[in-house]
């Protein structure tokens, strides 16, 4: 099948034809020709649609049907080829942006028609202040391609959210939920007065919950976990479906900075520098274990906080994130980053200075890396953070979100990733990872 001529009219061959067949004139330029479903379909200058049942019994040189792509009624794309289109996207961003046109092809956006690839994190940017409580919205800026854009989603508002794999976890006064943003599915989880130590923190509510990691998204399996670190001490706990409260995990006796799920296992890092670890999936899912502390003096342990994440070959990551705390001038920020490795087979602390093509997202998410190549305006050997300090920002107008940027390993540069203005209180800018 070819376009031809002036006006890249249509035709067709058959084996053993002696000639090019020639489909009906049609009146415009023609585009682009594609063959799906055993029809010949074509998109001329004006964006319309046309298709010729070229298979059929009668008249295989017959326009059948004419449908514009710059029309009012985008709803009148045919079912068929508005699938195959959702297919062709690769970027959630665009899926969102397809799913938004009508009806019809919100339809047709659906998880089974989303072919999956790595995704750019998204940066949810802090609630603004609205006036339709029930379309209230959140927003969302792609570090790939610089836009924000909104996404209805009353129930992340004016709420505390943490994120991991995609999903978000609202904290009321009481309620925790998962929360999907792109579905807006929700899991209801145990109140977290299930918690021992809930009634000590009334005044401090807001803090409760610290960290959280799922073990696998909701969207996948229904064998996963939700994990967090909650009061004063930060103390582990844990939930599956099916239970009808929060699992307390034994107390360690140091504050923990941040948790990871990797290899089956729960790991954390306390203050300290310590990695310890809990086989939630194993005979005794409470027990904590010392995985490994790091020699004297090898951490940077003042005016710092640690971040845990799983890395390549059995190993663990554990990033130290210096900064000035808040001084009398009013100002606070970070100053640089250390990465650290813990090999878990032989226990041996390193120093890296180079993460390959690699970036870490850090802050109120799980932190995660990402490979990056070929991913655009996403840079290796970077760290990309978000401002998690709540000491320091809770004492600033408007909350958190000045502490952001991408540090560069290689030469200790920092630079911003978002240029905008966006504070909060209660949920500063934080990384969500796109997924369906």
């Amino acid at each position: 099948m070819v376009t031809h001529g002036f006006a890249a009219s249509l035709g067709f061959w058959w084996p053993g034809d002696a000639s090019w067949t020639a489909v009906d004139r049609w009146e415009l330029y023609i585009y682009d020709i594609t063959y799906y479903k055993d029809k010949l379909y074509a998109v001329d200058v004006h964006g319309r649609v046309i298709v010729c049942d070229v298979n059929g019994p009668n008249n295989p040189t017959q326009v059948l049907a004419a449908v514009s792509l710059l029309m009012e009624n985008w709803s009148e794309l045919l079912r068929d080829l508005l699938v195959e289109i959702a297919k062709q996207i690769t970027s959630i961003e665009d899926f969102v942006s397809f799913g938004a046109v009508c009806s019809s092809w919100y339809a047709a956006a659906t998880r089974d028609n989303f072919t999956p690839s790595t995704q750019i994190p998204w940066l949810m940017l802090a609630d603004v202040e609205q006036q339709n409580e029930s379309e209230r919205w959140r927003q969302f800026f792609s570090l790939s391609s610089g836009r924000i854009f909104k996404v209805i989603l009353p129930e992340a508002s004016k709420i505390r959210c943490l994120s991991s794999l995609g999903w978000l976890l609202t904290l009321g006064e009481l309620k925790a939920n998962l929360l999907h943003p792109l579905s807006r599915l929700q899991i209801e989880l145990p109140d977290l007065n299930t918690f021992q130590d809930y009634d000590e923190h009334e005044n401090f509510l807001l803090d409760y919950v610290h960290r959280m990691v799922l073990s696998a998204s909701p969207a996948a399996t229904r064998d996963y976990m939700v994990m967090v670190t909650h009061g004063f001490a930060a103390s582990l706990g844990f939930w599956r479906p099916g239970d009808a409260s929060w699992t307390a995990v034994d107390q360690w006796e140091l504050y923990i900075y941040d948790i990871n799920y990797y290899k089956d296992k729960l790991y954390a890092v306390d203050v300290h520098g310590s990695v310890i670890v809990c086989d939630v999936n194993g005979p005794n899912p409470t027990q904590i274990n010392l995985v490994s502390s790091p020699p004297d003096g090898f951490l940077p342990l003042r005016n710092v906080q640690l971040y845990l994440l799983g890395w390549l070959n059995n190993t663990l990551l554990v990033v130290s994130r210096k900064g000035v705390q808040l001084t009398d001038a009013g100002n606070y920020g970070t100053t640089t980053f250390r990465v650290f490795q813990l090999d878990l087979r032989d226990k041996k602390w390193s120093e890296i200075n180079n993460l390959g093509n690699r970036a870490l997202f850090l802050g109120f998410n799980s932190s995660f890396s990402m490979e990056t190549s070929g991913m655009n305006r996403c840079k290796a050997n970077c760290i990309y953070f978000t401002d998690d300090c709540v000491d320091s920002y809770r004492s600033f107008p408007g909350g958190g979100g000045r502490d952001m940027g991408v540090f560069n390993i290689s030469d200790g540069s920092i630079k911003p990733h978002f240029d905008g203005r966006s504070l909060s209180l209660v949920t500063p800018p934080t990384w969500v990872q796109p997924s369906f």
